[in-house]
């Protein structure tokens, strides 16, 4: 008997047919492993790129509420360093641009830009070009009125380089987003083109090895003969803390599972004198899809005569209906 992961489903065959080898869907167990990496990986994502993100945009705000009311909305530091650093940068700006007198901004913002504080922070090149170029088009000097539009422009350039420093991070997400689905993909079905991609995504985010490693030795268990295949232990190394937790229970799952899951493997030695089938590896997915259709029409099914001899003669098989659901719809 072939099924998938249904609890309610291999109640119902232990009850009828307690006698029978029993196959768990091999579609099914790798779909069930993708599907909690899958998972996991948006949280990864959502962990160290959306929300680098998110403080990306909460510190252009606080920029914003900085230059109109003199005040900052983010007193906390930041959980990435390079938007706390931002912010320290953010902070010392306004400190030198509230000094009383012109001449005392001018030197308070010299000492800044020569300060290990501004040197380390990765806009400073693009904030410093700009605005040598700013002072050279506009020709301004460090008086009342200047001030007044140096103050603007500092708050404006200071935008512009976290914004670019914000699309960097946007850009890796997309390329995150690429690489999970790379990342999970079957080597028997990867091109040429798949293995180029996958290698620079790998490149870029190094971490992500493990994981790769893992499904393609998990890929590799449904190929090679049952004396020469490793025990599904191996997949408790992405057991770790703060997963989520679908992957968990997928890999607990498949482990609870594994001699079911692999029983095609000894399918001959059960069987000698059948032919194997691809039904006994994988369920029919055509049957499924035609029980979706009885069950979104349910059309004359009011009644469990009706159900029997409608599933029966779409199905062209016979229906045995569990003595538990008869006990359930009583």
């Amino acid at each position: 008997m072939t099924i998938d992961f249904s609890r309610r489903l291999q109640a119902g065959v232990d009850e009828i047919f307690p006698d029978a080898p029993l196959q768990k869907c091999v579609f099914h167990a790798i779909q069930l492993l993708t599907r909690g990496l899958l998972k996991e990986l948006s949280r990864i994502k959502k962990l160290h790129l959306t929300t680098h993100i998110a403080e990306w945009n909460a510190l252009r705000k606080d920029s914003l509420h900085a230059e109109k009311k003199g005040t900052f909305l983010v007193n906390a530091p930041f959980s990435f360093s390079d938007v706390e650093h931002s912010r320290q940068i953010l902070h010392a700006l306004k400190k030198c641009i509230s000094r009383p007198k012109p001449e005392h901004v001018k030197k308070a913002l010299l000492r800044l830009f020569a300060s290990p504080l501004f040197t380390a922070w990765k806009g400073h090149q693009a904030f410093l070009a700009n605005y040598q170029a700013f002072f050279h088009a506009q020709k301004l000097k460090f008086t009342k009125k200047g001030v007044h539009y140096i103050r603007a422009f500092l708050y404006k350039q200071f935008r512009s380089v976290i914004r670019s420093l914000r699309k960097a991070v946007e850009e890796k997400k997309v390329h995150f987003n690429r690489a999970k689905y790379l990342l999970l993909m079957n080597p028997v079905n990867m091109s040429s083109w798949h293995h180029r991609q996958l290698r620079a995504c790998l490149k870029e985010f190094p971490w992500l090895r493990p994981y790769r490693r893992t499904v393609v030795k998990f890929y590799y268990q449904f190929r090679l003969p049952p004396e020469k295949r490793a025990s599904l232990r191996f997949l408790l190394g992405l057991l770790k803390p703060g997963m989520h937790p679908w992957l968990k229970s997928a890999i607990l799952t498949l482990l609870n599972n594994e001699e079911n899951v692999f029983r095609f493997q000894h399918f001959h030695e059960l069987f000698p004198r059948r032919t194997f089938s691809p039904s006994i590896k994988v369920v029919n997915e055509s049957s499924n899809k035609l029980m979706n259709i009885l069950y979104q029409t349910q059309c004359g099914m009011r009644t469990l005569e009706n159900i029997r001899m409608r599933i029966s003669h779409r199905l062209g098989c016979p229906v045995i209906v569990s003595p538990a659901l008869l006990e359930k719809l009583q």
